[in-house]
């Protein structure tokens, strides 16, 4: 389904010294705990966006390029209500492809166009080589081979900041890849500053066996990771909303002593203390 080129948690992330004790980690008021889950919601779909107009791009070049000479996808914000992914001829420095998101109605446009690279393209083009170089003299992960690809997304965070996201794709039908993601944090001179593992392995919703689609899912996470993370949400918009229909999935927090429960209609995180009260 998806080819090589193609969010923070908000509390506990990065490096932890050796052998440093964990404190129970109390629970924040309700004020905090909604920021820190609108944070997350805006991270996850901003992240969807990236992939998705990647796979819609990456099969409208196969069906509509006239000229596939491309080596490599570059996806990024155009405008406010602009996203632009490009497939670029890297030895002829010019883009071959393009499809435009439009942010307020959805619609992407492919444009089957050979021209030569903007400034600011031509930019982002450098910048990303440069990324998935130093990503790939870093150890610490792996795609899961039995499910498939793991997928690279370069998202600009600031002006200051880039983060460069690893999501397990599948081409399994009927299955939600959760787990096995990470993110790495480069500054302006590119130097890493931050890594994540979202979560300690795979843990995917195979619902193969099933009759029919389901209509929610629900994993736990571990202690230290407590709440949804921005690439749950956009694994879940990718696979469960859009390939299967579904509306809400929720993650239990060891942490917190409580369910995350997301939903695509509202665009919502919302804590519950029994697992009965999710909607």
């Amino acid at each position: 389904m998806k080819r090589f080129f193609l969010a923070i948690v908000v509390s506990i992330v990065a490096f932890t010294a050796p052998g440093a004790q964990q404190q129970p980690l109390q629970r924040p008021a309700a004020h905090v705990i909604q920021a820190i889950n609108d944070s997350i919601v805006d991270e996850g779909n901003n992240l969807y966006l990236h992939e998705k107009l990647s796979w819609v791009m990456s099969d409208a070049y196969k069906q509509l390029c006239s000229s596939k000479t491309a080596s490599l996808a570059v996806v990024g914000q155009l405008c406010d209500t602009l996203m632009s992914g490009i497939m670029i001829d890297v030895d002829r420095l010019q883009c071959v492809f393009e499809c435009r998101l439009n942010l307020n109605t959805g619609e992407i446009e492919p444009i089957n166009l050979v021209r030569g690279l903007s400034p600011r393209e031509l930019e982002r083009a450098e910048r990303q080589v440069v990324l998935l170089h130093k990503l790939s003299t870093l150890d610490g992960y792996g795609p899961v081979r039995e499910a498939g690809n793991l997928n690279v997304d370069v998202v600009e965070i600031s002006p200051h900041l880039t983060r460069v996201y690893l999501l397990q794709g599948t081409s399994r039908s009927r299955l939600i890849p959760f787990g096995n993601d990470h993110s790495f944090d480069f500054d302006t001179n590119l130097n890493l500053i931050a890594r994540r593992q979202y979560h300690s392995s795979f843990i995917p919703i195979d619902f193969s066996s099933k009759r029919g689609n389901i209509s929610k899912c629900t994993h736990s996470h571990l202690d230290g990771n407590p709440y949804i993370t921005p690439t749950d949400i956009a694994t879940f918009l990718l696979y469960g909303h859009d390939l299967y229909g579904m509306k809400t999935f929720a993650v239990y927090s060891p942490d917190l002593k409580c369910y995350f429960t997301y939903n695509t209609e509202t665009a919502t995180i919302v804590m519950v203390d029994d697992i009965d009260d999710m909607k």
